[in-house]
Order: C-alpha cells, then structure tokens, then sequence
C-alpha cells in the first residue's frame, strides 16, 4: 500500500479476512455509506450500528465505522431524523464517517465470529456444518493459440476465475484443431486472410462466480490475441461455501446443567437451558447470534449441544422434545468476542490505521446487562 490508507483498501483487507462471497444471499454487506476513496487514519469495530457506536467513532476522530451488524438491510425510503436508522445515517455523514458491514460472511469466515466461540469453550476437531451461502457459478469456456495460455490465464485468475475453494488459478487445458476464414477486412493474428486455415489451439475451461463473470470475459478479451474471441458461459449449479456454524468434542464429558455454567463464565452470560440437566455433552455446536434455525442441522452433525445467541419458542419446543438441547447465551454475547477478533486481525493487516473496538456500558446500545 502507498500513501494513506484509503476506504477501499479496507474493503481489499476485508475481502481476505471475510470473503463476500461467505455472506448469505438475502444479506448487506460491503461498503453502505461513504466513499471508498475517503483517507483512514483511524477506525472503530462495533457489534452494533447503534448511535452510541457513532459517537464514539466521533469522540475518537475516526473516519470509518466496521459492524458487524448492517445499517442498511432494506431499501430505505427516506434518510430522515425521524427515524433510528435515518439519524445514524445523517450522524455518519455529517461527520464525514464511512460505514462498512461485515456479517454472515464474518460469521462463516476461518477465524470469524463461531471460531471464536469454538475456541472459547475449547472445542477441539472442529468442523463447520449448517447454514451456508450458495454462489451462483458458471464455467467459462475459450480457445487460443498454445503459447498464449499462460497469459490469459494469468488474466483470468486476476480478475477471479479459477478459484476452487482454497486453491486459485485453476483451470483444465486440452488441446484440438481451430477453423476459420477471415474476410477481406479481418486481421487474423494466425494464418492468412481469406483463407481456411486450420490451426492448433489449446481450450482452457474455468470456474467464475457469476458476480466476476464480466470482470473475467473483459479479461480474458483484452489478453487474447485473436480479434474475435469465442467465450463460451456454461450455468453451472450453485456452489455451496464455507458454512457459518462450528461443531466439535469438548475437552472432557461434562453435564448439560454444568455446561450451562461454563458458558455463563466464559460469557458473561445468564443463559437459558433447554433439555436435561444430567445429559452428558460431547459434542456441541455452536452458532452466534440468531442460529437458532440450525439445530436440525446440528443435531443430524452429531451434536448433543447447541449454544446459540437466541431461541425462539417454537424451536425451544420442537428442539427439546426432538432430543435436542439448546443454550441460549445473549445475541451481544455470542457475537461481541468475534468482534473484538476483528478488530485485531484489521490491526494487524492494516497497521497503517489506528483500530478501535467499541465495548458499550452495560445496559446500553444493545449490550444487556
């Protein structure tokens, strides 16, 4: 990086430490309000997206404001003081401060919000299971001359394609015959015009995700040589990413009712319980904030335990008469440590810019007390 730090190049951090493509599909986040060519000097982590938090980012002489949780989710009608949303919105830009948000996609991350919580309870052969984004995938498909793979590929991966889970620049080349005949206009990089010419060339087949798809074709057609390129789009099935949940076996059996108690203490937490107290736990997964939703999943995972921010009373029924148990341990509590995590992973991959982790008093700006 040269120079100042900007918007962007937290954007670029953030892509690394929480990929976008993480982020489930009826999700916001990214950049929401700002500039990204705004200077960043100093930066504020909140959970939440609270006035408190702005304040503080104010206090602080911060440009940038990081949540976790989005500030806008639906399509606003209007940015007025009437509203909560609307004054958070007005304060911001006022104070000449940007706004990115972070969520599912921190949740799901390697090193996010439920690794956190994993590893606070001590987990050990963790796996991720449950809710997972599902990107819209296509395979792109040209043909070349042999000696100018390396170059498009080259090409291509920078723009996104090729990316197959941790592996990028993937791709499969076969070679075959071309055919064409340019007309008295055309200039052909192979052969001779108004000729059939048949010639070697080499296919190269790679994966792009719908959202790098033009970014990749533009690509692609500016390192070819030819002046007609062929790329071919095939609609591929969806691809599942990284899911967002945590399972793994405790240190040690340990009972639901003291389980209950480890969690109160590694929290902070006045939990709710669901189940019997003298079930032993193994196996626990874990979902921060509103997971609730993925006990099924964690129970067909093998758990015997979900701890999760918040339980809805329906699923507390059906969870618990299913041979479920749950814990339910506060949405701030649950998601407030994987916060503080981010905080340190922007500081250190961005030491340019001061990061600050906004902590609320109890009672106040979404943290209970």
């Amino acid at each position: 990086m040269r120079g100042m730090p900007v918007v962007s190049d937290v954007l670029s951090t953030l892509e690394i430490v929480a990929p976008k493509r993480y982020a489930f599909s009826f999700d916001k986040v990214g950049l929401q309000v700002g500039s990204p060519e705004q200077p960043v000097t100093k930066a504020v982590v909140s959970l939440d997206r609270s006035l408190g938090a702005v304040k503080f980012a104010i206090d602080n002489g911060a440009q940038l404001l990081l949540c976790h949780h989005p500030l806008i989710f639906n399509p606003m009608t209007s940015v007025d003081t009437r509203s909560h949303q609307g004054r958070t919105v007005i304060k911001l830009i006022q104070n000449g401060i940007s706004f990115i948000a972070a969520h599912t996609n921190w949740d799901s991350a390697n090193g996010g919000v439920n690794d956190v919580l994993a590893e606070m309870f001590d987990l050990r052969s963790i796996k991720p299971f449950g809710s997972a984004a599902e990107v819209q995938q296509v395979k792109l498909v040209v043909s070349c001359p042999p000696d100018s793979v390396e170059r498009i590929l080259d090409a291509a991966s920078e723009a996104g394609a090729g990316v197959i889970g941790a592996y990028s620049r993937c791709a499969f080349v076969s070679c075959g015959k071309g055919t064409f005949q340019g007309a008295e206009t055309s200039h052909p990089a192979v052969g001779v015009t108004g000729h059939q010419e048949t010639v070697d060339e080499a296919r190269i087949e790679m994966i792009v995700n719908s959202d790098r798809v033009s970014a990749a074709s533009r690509a692609v057609r500016k390192s070819h040589p030819y002046e007609e390129p062929v790329i071919d789009l095939y609609a591929l099935q969806p691809n599942r990413e990284l899911p967002a949940g945590r399972i793994g076996v405790l240190p040690a059996p340990i009972s639901l009712s003291s389980m209950s108690d480890v969690v109160d203490n590694a929290l902070a937490a006045r939990t709710w319980t669901w189940g019997d107290p003298y079930k032993t736990i193994k196996r626990v997964a874990v979902v921060g904030g509103a997971g609730d939703s993925d006990w099924i999943d964690a129970q067909r995972a093998g758990a015997d335990l979900l701890i999760t921010g918040e339980v809805k009373q329906h699923i507390a029924v059906e969870a618990s008469e299913s041979g479920m148990t749950l814990i339910a341990a506060g949405h701030y509590q649950t998601e407030q440590p994987g916060c503080a995590r981010l905080n340190e992973r922007m500081a250190n991959l961005l030491p340019e810019i001061e990061w600050l982790l906004y902590v609320p008093d109890s009672g106040l700006s979404g943290r209970p007390f």
